[in-house]
Order: structure tokens, then sequence, then C-alpha cells
């Protein structure tokens, strides 16, 4: 057939022309009615009516359209972008019905109703608003018992509704529908999917107790899906899970793997971890465009949750200090003290959103204290070497058989041996720097094979972390849980920064660092107290001398369950020279030179009487304490005049 040019008219007839008609039809149609079902009319028509929210018997639901804009800053959201549910419907279960909500969790890590928590005239307590004078806390539900406002028996944690129900991971599904939906955060959605942060990278990495890298405080991946370039999925995966049941000599089952993934899962976040940011001053819906350094502590949820799950409890450290810490009440970081927020030192890095910068650098605004550090004695220490000095958090950490909840594991996280230590033992980085480290011991029970010393290792070899650990071995013939297999955690420590230390906790020949914690967990005994040494020298490094007061055990526990670090003290100990090496002679000129010009010093701020030269002089002075070599009046150039 040879094809003509001529008109469409010449082509249709009646058929083809009804058939085009009802084509457009359903198109019409099908946009339509998804544009007409995307409002939030119904939900407005409700929230926004103060006497019907009354009604309903929840007055502390009423909020208008405009006041939701004006906390969340989004001029032109609606319930619906963030809420889901059908916002056309009347009836209040169908509008409800695939609503996006919190989640709220139980020590079992099973879901309880939020209704189920509150009795009907508990207007103030059910709302999204921090309560309660504990900061590390407020954001959990309360109950009041004679005036005082409790935590909730229930409720472990609250999570964010960009959460999978069912693992607790940050859902990119959900995500994609809310904060990542076309119009709004789409390219952010895209870029997070990339990152460390969104595909939790290192902890997925973690296939069994030992493989690929070793033992480690938080444990392996036990039930989640793998790792991948880019987020697509949240879930479970039960891979990992079979080769973590050919480790052990006890059953390890699927539903005891999925608990325990969930409660790994609730510390790693999403969007509304980092943006959401509800206050009494601005309201349940308020957000942050950039998050500050409560958001990156989970704002109020605990110790589980974001960074005060890695950083806070598991490496010791604390940024905002006081409630924010373990034990509560230590010293804030000086960065945070005038006003400093974590994303002003690491901010986002080539991937966009999510992928913070793990590094920071001091040379961003201490640019002439760092020129002359890098020409001093101390060039080969890190800035934290000497102004970090302690880690609290665990000291301790022993999974055994427990309970998540009311449900048996065998991977019970016994790691509330809460405490500090200090001074911190400082060791070499893969480039020969020294930094400090919190040293604590672990061990899991039930391994199936032994296990021999596998020497002291990075956790990652291009720099990622500074991490290391050392398996000791498996030890046997303890009353129960046997085979133990024992290793050193071995964590860098970056906060609190704060005065620095003194020479001598360095250069008295061995480093000498003491722990002394409190048992907090509610599972195994009750609470008692203990401590012990951490020996770094040229004849190794060691934990010793261990102590502990009575140990009462709870019915239903062995001491091998969250305790078995009892049975196996003698067996802290890394081969290796870990000591510093100290020329004495040249020590005590330097130390001489030292304190002469900090007295020096000292007499020249007594004639500085000028607020702005008293300013420039506070640099100076750090300068020369950073390197004593530095000429005093080389250093002077505007005020040297007036002083000498």
């Amino acid at each position: 057939m040879n094809f003509k040019l001529g008109k469409i008219s010449d082509l249709a007839s009646p058929f083809t022309v009804i058939i085009f008609f009802l084509q457009f039809l359903v198109i019409i149609g099908y946009f339509g009615y998804d544009y007409y079902m995307d409002s939030s009319e119904s939900c407005i028509q409700c929230h926004g009516s103060k006497e019907k929210m009354v009604e309903f018997g929840y007055p502390q639901f009423y909020v208008t359209l405009t006041d939701v804009r004006k906390q969340t800053g989004h001029s032109t959201v609606s319930c619906r972008d963030c809420h889901l549910g059908n916002g056309r419907a009347k009836d209040k279960d169908e509008a409800h019905r695939g609503m996006l909500k919190p989640i709220y969790v139980k020590d079992s890590m099973d879901i309880v109703d939020r209704k189920m928590l509150y009795k009907k005239n508990d207007f103030e307590l059910n709302r999204l608003i921090p309560q309660g004078k504990d900061r590390l806390f407020d954001m959990l539900p309360k109950v009041k018992e004679d005036g005082e406002l409790h935590l909730h028996p229930e409720v472990r944690n609250i999570l964010w509704h960009d959460r999978n129900s069912e693992s607790f991971n940050f859902d990119p599904e959900i995500a994609k529908k809310t904060c990542g939906k076309r119009g709004c955060h789409s390219d952010e959605l895209k870029q997070f999917k990339t990152t460390v942060m969104a595909i939790n990278f290192r902890q997925r990495t973690m296939v069994s107790w030992l493989k690929p890298y070793g033992p480690h405080n938080c444990g392996p991946s036990f039930a989640d899906v793998p790792p991948e370039e880019v987020l697509n999925k949240a879930g479970f995966d039960f891979t990992n899970t079979e080769k973590i049941r050919k480790e052990m000599n006890i059953p390890f089952t699927d539903e005891q793997a999925m608990r325990r993934q969930k409660m790994c899962n609730i510390c790693h976040a999403g969007c509304l971890d980092c943006h959401y940011a509800p206050s009494r001053e601005r309201g349940s819906h308020a957000f942050l465009k950039v998050p500050d350094s409560y958001s990156c502590m989970g704002r109020g949820r605990g110790n589980s949750v974001c960074h005060t799950g890695a950083a806070q409890s598991r490496r010791g450290e604390t940024y905002i200090g006081g409630f924010y810490s373990i034990p509560q009440g230590r010293s804030a970081d000086i960065h945070f003290k005038k006003g400093i927020h974590c994303a002003d030192c690491h901010p986002s890095g080539k991937k966009g959103m999510g992928d913070m910068q793990r590094k920071a650098t001091c040379q961003d605004c201490h640019i002439e204290i760092e020129k002359a550090h890098s020409k001093s004695i101390h060039r080969n220490l890190s800035c934290t070497a000497c102004h970090v000095t302690e880690a609290g958090g665990y000291q301790i950490t022993i999974w055994g058989r427990g309970y998540i909840g009311d449900k048996p594991t065998p991977f019970k996280k016994y790691s509330l041996y809460y405490g500090v230590q200090k001074p911190l033992i400082l060791m070499k980085d893969q480039k020969g720097i020294w930094f400090p480290v919190k040293i604590f011991p672990h061990s899991v029970s039930n391994i199936r094979e032994d296990v021999s010393s596998s020497g002291l290792h990075y956790r990652w070899k291009n720099s990622e972390t500074k991490d290391m650990y050392y398996i000791v071995g498996t030890v046997n013939n303890l009353p129960s849980g046997n085979r133990h297999l024992l290793w050193f955690q071995i964590e860098e420590v970056s906060h609190p920064f704060g005065k620095a230390r003194n020479c001598k906790s360095c250069h008295k020949g061995r480093q000498i660092s003491v722990s002394t914690w409190q048992y907090e967990d509610t599972q195994g005994a009750e609470p008692f107290s203990g401590g012990y040494k951490i020996i770094a020298d040229e004849k190794g490094l060691r934990i010793k001398d261990f102590w502990h007061t009575k140990i009462n055990v709870l019915p239903g526990f062995k001491l091998t369950d969250f305790a078995s670090w009892i049975y196996f003290t003698d067996k802290w100990f890394i081969p290796g020279d870990f000591s510093i090496k100290v020329d004495r002679n040249r020590y005590t000129a330097y130390l001489k030179l030292y304190e002469s010009k900090l007295k020096s010093i000292r007499k020249l701020e007594k004639k500085i009487k000028d607020e702005n030269e008293r300013k420039k002089f506070k640099e100076i002075k750090g300068i020369l304490i950073h390197n004593p070599e530095l000429n005093i009046k080389d250093l002077f150039f505007d005020v040297k005049n007036k002083v000498f």
C-alpha cells in the first residue's frame, strides 16, 4: 500500500472519532480524579474548626491551614502532602485510612496505638510538643502522677512517619509520596538516597559477628536489606540471619532476628529525623531547613535515635552536654557553648542532602593556631589529642541471653554500663597522627567454633573512620553461654572539646586511663557499680584491675548473660608498643620554655585594658601556647607598642 499525504479528516470515521473521544475522556477522567482526590478539604474542615475538634473530644488537635504553613515554613503545603489519607472523605475513619502518623514503639518492638496511651481528657499530654524537664526525653509520651510528669511505661521510642511501620527503616517509597513528591523536594530525596546516611552502608556491611571486619558493638546486620548504591526499599532480608545462625550454637529464629533488627533500625535517620523540629514556641508542625544540634541528637527521643546512639552512647561523646550526655550533667563542647551547631563544621558534601562530612577541620576558624601547631614539636598530634580528654556512655558491652520486651532473644545487648573513662588513651591513626580513643571490653556468648586472636585492625582501611578492633578470641568452660567471643572495641572520640589535658598525662612514661561505671539495665541484675584501668606502654595495651560492688542477680538470669567479663578479667591484652616515647631532657627543656612563655603572657595580659586589644591578644596567646618556640614580640603586631 502506497502512503498518501492528506488530511487527518480523510482517515477519520465515526468509529475512530468515538474511540478517540472515549480515550480522551478516560485520560482526562483519570488525571482529573487524581487531582480531585489530592485535596485536604475534609482535613481542613474538621481540624480547622475549634468547635468540631471539641465535639470530637480532641481540642488539642485544632489547627488551621494558616498555622500549619507558618509553622512548617512551606507556604503552599496542605495536610495530604505530608500525611496522605483521604482528604475528600466525610467519615473520620475513612478520612484517616492510609494516613501517615507517628509510630509509637514498645520495648518488644511492637507498635502501640496512640489512642491506648492516653485517657480521653489528657488533652495537654496528648500533643507532639516537648514536655518535661529532661530534654533528652521530652518528646516521648508522658503520664502524670502526683503532679509530676514521668515517661510512659508502654513506650520506648517514637518514630516519625517516613519510617516503614514493619521494619522501622527510613522508607524511600513513603518519602517519594510526601517530602520527595513532585513539586516539593524530589531532587533532595534523589540525592539523599545515594548517601551513607540513607543507605546505612556501614551497618548493613556487617554480615555476621566475624565477617567482613570483625565483631562490633552494634552487632551485625541481623535481618536488614543488603547495602546498595541507591536506597530503593525498606524491609527485612534473612541472608545474614542464616550466616549468623551458622556461627551460633543455639537457635536464632527469623522473628528474633526481625525484633533485633528493628531495634537497630530505630537509630538510623530519614528526612523527618533531621528537619522536623516541634517546639512549644513554634508548634507541633515546626520544621528546620538546616538541622541544629538537637536534631542530630534525636530531639528529645531518648538515647537510641540518631547520634545519641552512635556518638553519645557508643563513642561516649557529648556535644550539647547536660541532659544530652551519659552520664547526664557532663559539660558541653566549647563550640556548642559558642553557638556553633553540628552542621556548621560538618556540612553537606558532593552528594548533597544527607552527605554530611564526617571529617571536620579546625583550620576553617583557627587558621593561625593551626599554622603554628603544624610547625611545633606536637605537629603529629590531632587537636582532639589534647582537647578531648574523656569518654562517657557504655564502658562494657555484653551480648547474651535476655529479652526484647517480653520476647526471649539470644542477643540481648547489655550495654548500660554507664560511666566515664579518663584521661583518654592516645593511639596512632593510619597516617601516624596521635588521637584519643575510647577502649572498652566486649563479648558475645554461644559461639559455635573456636576463634583465634586477630591482631589489631582498623575497621575501614581507607581512613573513612579511625575506629579499630582487636579480637582476643573465644573462651570456654564458663558456667553457661559457651563459647564466649571477646574483643576490644576501640572508638575515635571527637567531642567534647574543652580545656587541654596536662603534659604529664602523656609524658609520664605510661598512659593510664580509669573507667568507673554504674550498671543501669533493667534486666540481669539490680544496679551495681564497678570499674577498671586501661594501661598502654611499651609492653602492650591491657585492661586490668576490674572491680565491682555486690551483684544481686535477678530471677531467671545468669551472671554469664550480662556480666560474663567477671570470669575472664585476665584476658584483656593487646601485644605491641603503645608507649609515647619521651626524651626526658628534651621534654624538661620544652616544658620549661612553655611555662616561661605562659608566665610572660599572663604578665602582658594584665597590661591590656582595651576590649578590642584584649580580643587580639587572646588570639595571639592561643598561637603562642600551641608553639612556645615562636617569638612573643613578633606576634604582637598591633598591640606590642602598648604592652612592651
